[in-house]
């Protein structure tokens, strides 16, 4: 359910929780809006096409500012920031963890599926570029490459939007294990994605 005042869904319904209502996967809610939107293109709707446009708007501004935080960002707590993203934010707590479990790749990654033509335009550049560093880069504490399974693909299709040659390399390899690709998308989607951010 999109709430228009906090600028973005909730996961959960109008009951009552004792840390309020949360938001698990900003990039859910991203591909909601942009479905929305598709969905008035296809039906010459263009009111809904244009409610779309407005949801991924806000979306983008509210994902950048509270969710996906840049070094910079100065609206979470200061000694959280470095953490990039927060897994869960309630409405009382900003939690580093999500449902399912604890490994980096499921926190910073629940923000990441499913990738969509809307992701480069909600997932700011620069705090790819400083989230896959801290994180995902081969001198990090835990580098993409050694994940496992679908989250290795879904990392590196992420990755896409800021080194499309490097997503590209990776998923047209010719030792690629196809475990590494979830089971919410394709080899041949992230190839057709990394090829199309990068003009190749």
């Amino acid at each position: 359910m999109f709430d228009w005042y906090h600028g973005h869904s909730f996961a959960k319904g109008l009951f009552e929780s004792a840390d309020g209502k949360d938001e698990e996967s900003s990039s859910e809610d991203a591909h909601f809006a942009y479905a929305l939107k598709m969905w008035g293109k296809v039906t010459g709707d263009k009111s809904l096409e244009a409610r779309g446009n407005l949801m991924l708007a806000i979306l983008a501004r509210t994902i950048d500012n509270y969710f996906l935080m840049r070094s910079n960002n100065a609206n979470q707590p200061s000694n959280f920031v470095a953490n990039r993203a927060p897994g869960i934010l309630f409405e009382n707590k900003i939690d580093h963890a999500t449902y399912f479990g604890t490994n980096p790749e499921y926190i910073e990654g629940i923000h990441m599926l499913p990738l969509s033509p809307s992701t480069a335009y909600t997932r700011n550049p620069t705090f790819i570029t400083e989230e896959w560093n801290a994180y995902f880069a081969d001198t990090a504490f835990n580098p993409a490459s050694k994940v496992a399974g679908g989250w290795r693909g879904i990392l590196y299709g992420n990755y896409a939007c800021v080194n499309p040659k490097a997503a590209w390399d990776f998923f047209s390899a010719s030792n690629f294990d196809m475990e590494w690709i979830d089971g919410g998308a394709s080899r041949t989607w992230y190839l057709a994605y990394s090829a199309a951010l990068g003009g190749l």
